[in-house]
């Protein structure tokens, strides 16, 4: 069994990353998808109960940053001492809002036979459309 997780506001504090690359209320995404600016995150303490998970599950992420992130956020995560199983990105391509992507992509993953008993997610949109597909959900604040 998997447990997953999300990493932006779940496993990593990305709001000095957010604020920064916000201007007049409207989020510049290509600045807050620079690798570069990943220096700005903190780690959470989610972290640690993924970790302290791993004893008894396996433990993925799966987040809505693209795949051309892949270096930098494998990177992040083992600089913040996260232990994991699997990290499923968002192709580069694919433009859907979160709540849709994850909803397919962890969907995909549990037809794929990764049995995932819950996820771990700050959005409450993204946790309404896991439910709506039966999947349980822990929202994080």
């Amino acid at each position: 069994m998997y447990i997953s997780f999300d990493i932006d506001g779940v496993l990593v504090d990305a709001s000095r990353r957010l604020a920064s690359c916000t201007r007049d209320g409207e989020l510049d995404l290509s600045c807050f998808l620079d690798c570069a600016k990943l220096a700005m995150d903190a780690p959470l303490p989610y972290i640690e109960l993924a970790n302290a998970l791993t004893k008894r599950f396996r433990v993925v992420v799966v987040t809505g940053r693209p795949e051309y992130m892949r270096k930098c956020t494998e990177e992040q995560l083992r600089r913040y001492g996260l232990s994991f199983n699997g990290l499923f990105m968002r192709p580069d391509e694919d433009r859907r809002p979160d709540p849709l992507y994850k909803a397919d992509a962890i969907s995909r993953l549990i037809s794929d036979g990764v049995y995932i008993l819950a996820h771990f997610e700050d959005n409450r949109d993204t946790a309404k459309a896991l439910r709506a597909r039966g999947i349980d959900v822990v929202l994080v604040s």
